[in-house]
């Protein structure tokens, strides 16, 4: 029986610093560290895991419409709040990448890597 996504797998150039970044800037926890394996997995505070492990072969960002994973969505609870936060942290949220519908607001950042992320605060959660 199949019970769901258990974690994301996430390949970055210095995994170290990136699994950091998750825990100072956006509240992750690590919950496992294979520091031997430079791969940590680390989990949000609503129970979603990432797996962050080092990557061989570097390859530049690519935007919202590549095939393929894309972008990781985080739920916040006050966004304009956590935009504020996160741009104290030194983080690059560009005032053209916040929209909003009448069911909900996004921000759309980068992490260090590039990887695509945005903040999502829903009016209505998704049935």
């Amino acid at each position: 029986m199949m019970k769901g996504v258990e974690h994301i797998g996430l390949c970055a150039q210095e995994p170290d610093n990136l699994a950091r970044w998750y825990v100072e800037v956006l509240g992750f926890a690590v919950v496992r560290p294979l520091v031997e394996h430079k791969t940590y997995f680390i989990r949000a505070q609503n129970g979603g895991m990432l797996e962050i492990y080092p990557a061989k072969h570097p390859s530049p960002p690519v935007d919202n419409i590549h095939r393929g994973l894309r972008h990781i969505a985080l739920s916040v609870a006050e966004i304009d709040r956590e935009i504020d936060r996160i741009r104290s942290c030194g983080v690059d949220v560009p005032t053209d990448g916040i929209v909003t519908t009448p069911d909900m607001k996004l921000a759309f950042f980068r992490d260090p890597e590039g990887n695509l992320l945005h903040l999502v605060e829903r009016t209505k959660e998704i049935p």
